[in-house]
């Protein structure tokens, strides 16, 4: 989420304190270092009805293995949809144009049903906006079911996504997080986070837990059925007290321990602390920190995006303000692995672990600031982080395009190239093994939900585009 200015560190330190960096924000742009009013409380109406009259239950419904229900397809942040007919070329395309679709948020789709936070285009946040929209699209007409409000008033250019269950989906903005019904846009619950405003970090929903996070440096876990807090992580929960900001997606792994294990990064660009950058894993039973993995001092290098897991390895790039950034590897009990340089991002590596690949997307395309050219890679799931192909200096990729992989494909943007917008004008499809182009389209191109055989992207215009 730190903006790609190619610019000393020492100007970074200037910049206004918000999630982009980005310092010719108006003023009533910026977000403020303000508490949330009732921070940290739930709002539960539980299972009533919109209409008194009538009772109406929620149905509950299962996800299918071809959805992509949330960032980066499963609670994982793997990236890798299981479909395998997706188009082999671009001539069959479906435009929703209804609504303004915010343009660097990860479309979700389950069960006939597109969410996606409309309500204005591009990536910046037109001055004086107050308001978003999730909104449910009826996919077998494309005509919108329903439109939930959400507070915008803390403008970062968040491009956090929305989670879903199949029978709820789970929404945030500003301060707050909400779950609603789907079959009726009905609020089941709200949570007030400690602090006043989100950044990037979506929402991860498992079968018992919400976790999400808000900008100053808390990650919530939150009882997925009644929106009650289990837990804070943050400054008092780590070894060092080293907690600063927070915008990860989290990565969850059900499987270790009593009520899984979460990962999860924290970053700071005011050098209090010893490292700049932090992967942590914590304990979801508790809350505490397992262990933490530390990189870069002052402004050099960060974790700034999400991490994604196997199960067995944990995989997270890294963000410079004044060079390239790194991917690193590490085993899940925090033993390091290895780390290789690739262009600076906050994007999430996908791991394809049927051909023990890693891909990732960064850099930037330019603008009145300049440009760290942006590229794409690919590389083994071996204790070299073995180079497979790249992309490189072709306009392809982006700090905050996080690429979707299935059927031998790899979906990513081609940044419009304004310092304004950081949104994406192209859609590419690679051949996932050699990295070559099988076929593009110019428009499109955000990071790309994969489902039913579909793909799934915005663009900087404001529209979504649906590849069949």
């Amino acid at each position: 989420m730190v903006l790609a200015l190619f610019v000393p560190a020492a100007m970074a330190a200037s910049y206004p304190q918000n999630g982009q960096f980005i310092a010719q924000y108006d003023e009533d742009k910026l977000a403020k270092d303000t508490s949330s009013e009732n921070g940290g409380t739930t709002y539960y109406a539980g299972e009533a009805t919109k209409a008194a009259a009538s009772l109406v239950s929620a149905t509950t419904r299962s996800l299918d293995q071809y959805d992509w229900p949330q960032f980066m397809y499963d609670e994982a942040n793997m990236g890798d949809s299981p479909c395998s007919s997706l188009p082999d070329d671009n001539t069959s395309v479906v435009i929703f144009d209804d609504r303004e679709v915010i343009g660097t948020v990860n479309p979700i789709v389950a069960d006939g049903k597109i969410f996606l936070y409309t309500g204005y285009a591009g990536f910046d946040e037109p001055s004086g906006l107050t308001e978003i929209n999730l909104t449910c699209i009826d996919e077998s007409t494309m005509t919108v079911d329903w439109d939930f409000p959400l507070p915008r008033t803390q403008h970062l250019g968040s491009w956090g996504a929305p989670a879903t269950d199949g029978t709820y989906v789970y929404a945030a903005s500003d301060n707050k997080i909400y779950k609603i019904r789907i079959s009726d846009c009905y609020e089941m619950w709200n949570f007030t986070t400690i602090e006043n405003a989100m950044c990037n970090g979506g929402l991860t929903v498992t079968d018992d837990y919400v976790f999400g996070s808000d900008w100053y440096g808390d990650y919530y876990c939150l009882f997925k059925d009644n929106g009650s807090q289990k837990w804070v992580f943050n400054n008092s929960d780590t070894r060092n007290y080293d907690m600063t900001y927070s915008q990860s997606t989290p990565a969850y792994d059900p499987d270790e321990g009593t009520a899984g294990m979460m990962y999860v990064c924290g970053w700071g660009y005011d050098s209090n602390t010893t490292y700049s950058g932090f992967l942590y894993k914590v304990n979801v039973a508790t809350g505490r920190e397992v262990w933490s993995k530390g990189v870069g001092t002052g402004y050099s290098e960060s974790f700034c995006g999400s991490p994604s897991t196997d199960g067995t390895n944990v995989y997270v790039a890294s963000y410079s303000f004044s060079s390239d950034g790194n991917l690193y590897a590490y085993e899940i009990d925090g033993t390091y692995i290895n780390k290789t340089p690739i262009e600076r991002t906050d994007a999430t590596p996908s791991l394809d672990t049927e051909n023990d690949l890693v891909y990732v997307s960064g850099g930037w395309n330019g603008g009145s600031w300049g440009s760290a050219d942006p590229g794409v890679r690919c590389f083994q799931m071996d204790e070299y982080l073995t180079p497979v192909w790249d992309r490189e200096n072709e306009e392809m990729g982006g700090w905050t395009c996080s690429v979707a992989i299935g059927d031998g494909y790899v979906f990513v943007g081609k940044e419009s190239g304004d310092m304004n917008s950081f949104c994406y004008n192209t859609t590419y499809a690679l051949n996932a093994s050699t990295g070559a182009t099988e076929w593009f389209y110019p428009a499109g191109g955000a990071t790309a939900a994969i489902a039913n055989d579909k793909v799934y992207t915005a663009g900087n215009d404001g529209f979504l585009y649906i590849f069949s």
